[in-house]
């Protein structure tokens, strides 16, 4: 059956359904890791002597309070407005002269 716009949907999860995998993941961890425990561990990770380790913790944490970030702008306004100046270097003429080292006389290949 081609796939025609607007057509009514015919299967899959109903909308606002919740992903029953990742419920029973999330029920077995706040079992497993109590609130306190993960308070702990955040603070761990978070003030690591590695910069690396606390700055992956602190993305991760960004993550969790506000959401993943866009992959493009959502708004036209949060879009780059400078995009630098545009050249078209297909128009410059260009010739290959080989490098010689001052210090060195040309191979003619004539010895």
């Amino acid at each position: 059956m081609p796939f025609d716009k607007g057509h009514e949907k015919l299967g899959g999860r109903k909308p606002n359904t919740p992903n029953k995998v990742t419920q029973s993941i999330r029920a077995l961890l706040n079992a497993e890791l109590p609130e306190d425990a993960l308070g702990k561990l955040w603070l761990k990770y978070l003030y690591n002597k590695d910069l690396a380790i606390a700055f992956e913790a602190f993305k991760l944490a960004n993550q969790y309070m506000f959401g993943r970030p866009a992959a493009s702008p959502i708004n036209e306004e949060d879009s780059p407005q400078h995009m630098g100046p545009q050249f078209d270097l297909s128009q410059i003429h260009t010739r290959h002269v080989p490098y010689v080292p001052v210090n060195e006389e040309p191979n003619r290949g004539d010895k």
